[in-house]
């Protein structure tokens, strides 16, 4: 008794420490976690948060600055002059000084307008780019969920082939005993039984390693347990878009695709920078005030009287007439900049249509394949009720048994893969043409 109390007390961790979360997901609560949860997409939202500063420190450069001053000096040794034969010592040992400096750019040819458009310009960028990385982040998800399912699929089909491989061995087995199936019949069912445990083997290591792969995309500790409520089963993500061909889904990539939209965004920036460059050929006129207290002293005691006041204004003008051609280039490579800004939004453009093209005959071909995957699948169901009934009866071979098996089980196999392509080749579609958020929105 006293045993547990201890162990209870002074060791908690060795009751506690194999305590495990249980999370249930569904499709839909995937993409919720995935949003919240993702890794990626949480390191895009600091880009993003830090882009936003950015803007706001650009609009501080519209503001005044101004700032205080304090000075103390202890004069070690003052200057001593000689004028008509005396000396003359200048100064005191201490000088005191506090002094308020007001400045503002008044003109600076616009750099202050125009370095505002570049951040604000790069934040409406980053904020398409988070867009694409929430598709992004989503997409892996569901496709890491649906693959658990296809695996516990996959596994559950592995084990119906054993245990229809299993029993066909027992009845060659009984028949052998009994004089009725020959020794070759039942090597086969021996060969088809040994052939199908690897296949188990593998099932059941692709579904543990399919759920370590779903809680590594959704940020979720490898040591708790994700319980998938769905099952292997067709869904129609694009019932939106129904009857849009691929003219449609191109001019809804232009308008809709996160990415091409940052691109664009991003060209907007740099044409910006150009005038900011342009910016630096000008002069700068700059406002100040100055508010200065001085005081002069041969000790350190001071009271706020001895000092004297000051205050000033000035307006001046800078600018720099030559600087050996290094605002040229800096125009020029502003240029180049958005040349290369205008060239990598057509590359987009162009691979992002390719992309789509491709994933809608994919998508359309998947459909194609899962109705004939489908009908095989029933064909051969019944082949093998059939095989199993007139073997049973003596009016076929055993080879025959195994042959309408391997079918079975194949058609089964690529069915299940079939209905995977088929939901994953939507998703994929849809986040090609940027609407991959139509399913949680």
């Amino acid at each position: 008794m006293f045993r547990y109390l201890f162990i209870i007390i002074f060791f908690p961790g060795v009751l506690f420490s194999q305590q495990r979360n249980i999370i249930y997901l569904t499709w839909d609560k995937v993409i919720s976690v995935s949003l919240d949860r993702n890794l990626s997409l949480k390191s895009k939202m600091l880009e993003y948060d830090l882009q936003r500063l950015e803007v706001w420190r650009s609009y501080s450069n519209f503001l005044p600055s101004i700032t205080y001053q304090a000075l103390g000096v202890k004069n070690l040794e003052l200057p001593t002059i000689v004028f008509m034969g005396q000396r003359f010592t200048m100064g005191t040992n201490y000088t005191f000084q506090h002094s308020m400096d007001l400045t503002f750019p008044v003109f600076t040819g616009g750099s202050r307008l125009f370095g505002l458009k570049v951040q604000t310009y790069l934040r409406k960028s980053l904020s398409e780019e988070l867009k694409g990385k929430k598709q992004d982040a989503v997409l892996e998800a569901l496709e890491s969920y649906y693959g658990i399912i296809l695996a516990e699929s996959l596994l559950r089909s592995a084990l119906n082939a054993v245990q229809l491989a299993d029993s066909n061995l027992r009845q060659v087995t009984l028949f052998y005993n009994h004089g009725t199936a020959t020794e070759l019949d039942l090597q086969r069912a021996r060969a088809q039984y040994y052939s199908v445990l690897p296949q188990l083997e593998n099932a059941s290591s692709n579904r543990l390693l399919s759920y370590q792969r779903l809680k590594m995309v959704l940020n979720i500790p490898f040591e708790d347990s994700v319980v998938v409520a769905d099952s292997m089963a067709q869904k129609d993500f694009l019932d939106k878009f129904k009857g849009t061909d691929l003219t449609g889904y191109k001019n809804i990539l232009i308008e809709s695709r996160p990415e091409l939209k940052a691109a664009s965004h991003r060209l907007d920036a740099s044409g910006a920078g150009e005038k900011l460059a342009l910016a630096e050929f000008s002069p700068v006129l700059t406002f100040s005030a100055n508010l200065l207290y001085q005081a002069y002293s041969d000790n350190d005691k001071l009271m706020w009287k001895d000092y004297i006041r000051s205050k000033a204004i000035s307006l001046s003008i800078y600018w720099p007439l030559f600087e050996g051609g290094r605002k040229l280039i800096d125009y020029q490579e502003a240029k180049i900049r958005t040349d290369a800004a205008g060239l990598l939004r057509l590359q987009l453009q162009n691979q992002f249509s390719l992309e789509v093209e491709q994933n809608y005959y994919k998508f359309n071909e998947a459909l194609k394949n899962l109705q004939s995957l489908e009908e095989a699948l029933k064909q051969s169901r019944e082949s093998l009720r059939l095989s199993n009934l007139l073997y049973s009866e003596g009016m076929t071979t055993q080879l025959d048994v195994l042959n309408a098996q391997f079918l079975y089980n194949s058609s089964r196999v690529q069915y299940l893969q079939g209905i995977y392509n088929y939901n994953v080749i939507q998703l994929m579609l849809l986040k090609s043409i940027g609407k991959l958020n139509t399913i949680w929105e």
